[in-house]
């Protein structure tokens, strides 16, 4: 008997600025059923979970909801309804106790109004029960706990809140073999309870285990979708990747004979990356593709000296170094452009100017520390029309800027500091057609001039596009090491999935 419907997804759109996220998609969720959805980085699956649970609100298009229309103003609608997400970072409050975080905005009261801590404790031991883990949990601190065990107390509180939809994105991105199979044991009692899971993961292996259907996206859209019996690690791999993509610019490959100026040999840091070795040329371009939770940007971080490596050499223009900090890289002529430009490169709050001329303020001040305004605004303009940043003024806070030129904003700060080696951290994420092609051509141009290039993307049209050699990384290990005429899409993706073993792959 086919299985009745819960969740109806009828044309839904999402764009940010000029990025169409998603992309007139639909589907159905079934009652009682584990759908799992994958797509590659930037495929739209967290897009798509999150207007689920209420966290965005749609474009255009409509939810169905146990066959009621439905439409959420915020996270907690959903939950009233019945619908629960556990997102990959694990959200809570680090210093409550595991009683409170289960309870958070729904605790008990008794008639006076105080909090009916016997019935919290109670309830709290049963969904820690529930997970395979020990009721002594409940009173320790969030902060106490281990990773994976925040991430099965999380996925324990949905439960206990009686949810129809459990929501896991990447579940076991964080989780060791042993918190795995509590989880699917969870997942399968569940499914026996008639709660449906909608599973999203680059873990093919798991979705195999545990998936009853299987949904691809694909830049926004739904490509494909297929019952568990009909798909193959091939079948998945083809819809993800099938894609027509076109650059307006394509890197030329040349030959290029100089000595490397950045060494890496068996770079480790336990339980984040193993074993990482490479090297880059000036004027190369190396692209760095991998999944979620693959460990690239922290093997970045160790090189710029922010997240040190626990063992493994580093040598730069032939000279081992050991950085400490991001001030030493600095001085060495190593930067680094963040992925999250908002947090962790910008003053949001200060102006232009001030964002662009940051990072030289020790250049163009005297030996008492005053600054040369006039220099100051010179050097501020020519960055200003180098890159085309659109402002109204350079006296304009950063934050009135489009996404697009606040990137620019970034990587004119780093470009006034002459880098040698320039790490750019997912440098085209969240901005428009228009913009990605401009930096796309900046890369190209800075490559140009000589400066060795690592590029961070997981849009793989764009590495396959500007990178001279891909290097692959797969849960914290190097899978490939491939120049750019011996890559394809789906050798990459092959890597990235942990795959190579099966399928022989050439790993140059």
């Amino acid at each position: 008997m086919e299985k009745s419907s819960l969740l109806k997804i009828e044309n839904i759109s999402k764009s940010f600025g000029g990025v169409q996220a998603l992309d007139n998609v639909s589907l159905e969720i079934k009652k009682g059923e584990v759908h799992a959805i994958v797509g590659e980085n930037g495929a739209g699956k967290s897009t798509l979970m999150k207007i689920i649970a209420g966290a965005l609100q749609p474009d255009s298009g409509r939810l169905e909801f146990e066959g009621n229309s439905v439409e959420f103003e915020g996270p907690r609608d959903a939950s009233q309804i019945g619908i629960a997400i556990v997102y990959q970072e694990p959200i809570f409050f680090r210093e409550l106790s595991v009683v409170e975080n289960i309870y958070l905005g729904e605790e008990i009261r008794q008639n006076r109004g105080t909090l009916d801590w016997n019935s919290m404790t109670t309830g709290a031991s049963e969904a820690v029960k529930k997970m395979g883990l020990p009721v002594d949990i409940i009173h320790k601190t969030m902060s106490e706990l281990m990773l994976g065990t925040q991430q099965l107390v999380l996925i324990a509180r949905s439960i206990h809140k009686k949810a129809k939809l459990l929501i896991l994105d990447e579940p076991t991105a964080i989780l060791s073999q042993a918190e795995t199979e509590i989880l699917f044991n969870t997942i399968k009692t569940l499914k026996e309870q008639g709660v449906s899971i909608l599973y999203i993961s680059h873990r093919l292996e798991e979705i195999f285990q545990i998936a009853d259907r299987i949904t691809v996206l694909r830049d926004g859209k739904k490509v494909e979708d297929f019952a568990i019996d009909e798909a193959s690690e091939d079948k998945l791999v083809l819809s993800m990747t099938g894609r027509n993509f076109s650059f307006d610019l394509k890197k030329e490959l040349k030959d290029n004979n100089k000595t490397p100026i950045l060494e890496v040999e068996h770079l480790s840091r336990a339980g984040v990356y193993q074993d990482i070795s490479f090297s880059i040329k000036p004027g190369e371009i190396l692209g760095f593709y991998g999944l979620v939770g693959a460990g690239r940007s922290e093997v970045m971080q160790a090189v710029y000296g922010e997240l040190p490596s626990d063992s493994g050499a580093i040598k730069y223009k032939e000279q081992a170094i050991h950085p400490h900090n991001s001030l030493d890289a600095i001085e060495k002529g190593i930067i680094y452009v963040p992925e999250d430009r908002r947090h962790y490169g910008l003053f949001l709050i200060r102006a232009i100017q001030d964002n662009l001329s940051a990072g030289i303020l020790r250049r163009i001040s005297n030996r008492i520390g005053v600054i040369n305004g006039h220099k100051e605004l010179e050097k501020v303009q020519d960055q200003m029309q180098s890159l085309k940043i659109k402002a109204g003024s350079i006296f304009a806070p950063v934050s009135s800027l489009s996404g697009g030129n606040q990137q620019k904003v970034v990587l004119g700060r780093s470009l006034m500091l002459n880098p040698d080696l320039l790490i750019l951290d997912e440098p085209t994420h969240g901005i428009d057609v228009a913009t990605k092609n401009e930096i796309h051509k900046l890369i190209y141009a800075l490559a140009e001039k000589n400066i060795a290039i690592i590029l961070i993307s997981s849009e793989l049209p764009e590495v396959l596009a500007l990178a001279d050699n891909i290097l692959v990384m797969h849960e914290g290990s190097m899978t490939g090491y491939l120049p750019r005429g011996k890559a394809d899409e789906e050798t990459i993706l092959r890597l990235a999935l942990g795959l190579h073993d099966k399928k022989k792959t050439a790993v140059v």
